[in-house]
């Protein structure tokens, strides 16, 4: 028993060093400084189970996000260097599959109107893909306002 015991912790030492001897291309968003011209301070963000991490700054009078509902957001992307990526209206719909994993788990749960800052993981972002003006491995910063969901109409506070 004693001798399966150093085994197991044998291998699980040996993984561990394994893994940390790799080169990791992707930024971890604890370890990461953001530029203050984002006005991030991570502990004021929620981190929900999967990783992303979200801070409302306006809670929408509006409907809840539900799956397969089309939501239109306006957005501003960022990187950790504060540097911007894109920005415009983006409609999706919820839980469709139809944007990257990590902002679909960000917008899901605001109400219409709302206003969202949206941090994002590189495995639920891009990945190790590069995409224009984002670096393979980059966390994903968003603000997003959630201007409507299908079935309730324009927020004419959403720039419409």
């Amino acid at each position: 028993m004693n001798k399966n015991r150093l085994i197991r912790s044998t291998v699980v030492a040996l993984s561990a060093l394994a893994i940390s001897a790799c080169d990791d291309p992707f930024q971890v968003i604890e370890e990461l400084t953001f530029d203050s011209s984002l006005g991030i301070v991570l502990s004021d963000f929620t981190r929900l189970g999967s990783g992303v991490y979200v801070k409302d700054d306006v809670i929408g009078s509006g409907d809840l996000t539900a799956d397969g509902q089309t939501a239109v957001v306006e957005y501003t992307g960022y990187l950790a260097d504060g540097s911007s990526f894109g920005s415009g209206t983006f409609p999706f719909v919820v839980g469709s599959g139809g944007t990257i994993a990590g902002f679909m788990i960000g917008v899901f749960g605001m109400r219409a109107g709302g206003e969202r800052w949206i941090i994002i993981p590189p495995g639920l972002g891009y990945g190790d893909a590069d995409q224009p003006n984002i670096p393979a491995g980059s966390v994903l910063v968003f603000n997003v306002e959630l201007c409507r969901l299908d079935q309730i109409g324009p927020n004419p506070d959403c720039g419409n």
